[in-house]
């Protein structure tokens, strides 16, 4: 089972805030510009070779359509996993913590659910708490915000 990638619109808004990709074997991304791209499931890639002296991915489809690609590393946008978030916000000396909280949706008949995540960090003054719809835009909620990608005034999650 793959582990929770962030949106495309969530890894746009992480690239344009500054968070790079240096690209690994077994990386999530999607193609930029390319005809068959979409926002879903059909545009997600697997890296699978790296060639730095040229900069081309070799890029294989998820869904098995396609064969191996050989793409410029400059026309790939990385979908980051939940894990991999983590870990960057782990590297820079925050505890990170997960879970899910109940949630009000207009005109729903059942209760719902929302990830949310947690960064605390030693001597700052307060944690830093993001939400979204998955574990992976959640943790990507909080590298928003130490980015200065979301707003002051964006609403905080109640744990």
């Amino acid at each position: 089972m793959r582990e929770e990638l962030v949106t495309p619109t969530v890894a746009r808004r992480l690239a344009q805030e500054g968070l790079s990709w240096e690209p690994g074997i077994g990386d999530w991304c999607t193609v930029l510009g390319a005809a068959h791209i979409g926002e879903g499931n059909a545009g997600l890639w697997l890296v699978a070779g790296i060639q730095p002296a040229t900069g081309l991915l070799a890029l294989v489809d998820a869904a098995g359509q396609w064969p191996i690609a050989q793409v410029p590393a400059r026309d790939c946008l990385w979908l980051p996993t939940a894990g991999k978030l983590k870990m960057w916000l782990r590297a820079r000396g925050y505890v990170v913590t997960t879970g899910a909280v109940a949630a009000r949706v207009l005109g729903a008949t059942s209760q719902a659910t929302r990830d949310v995540c947690r960064a605390t960090r030693p001597g700052d003054p307060a944690p830093v708490d993001g939400e979204g719809l998955s574990e992976a835009d959640a943790v990507a909620d909080v590298i928003l915000r130490l980015l200065g990608g979301a707003p002051a005034d964006a609403p905080r999650v109640s744990w």
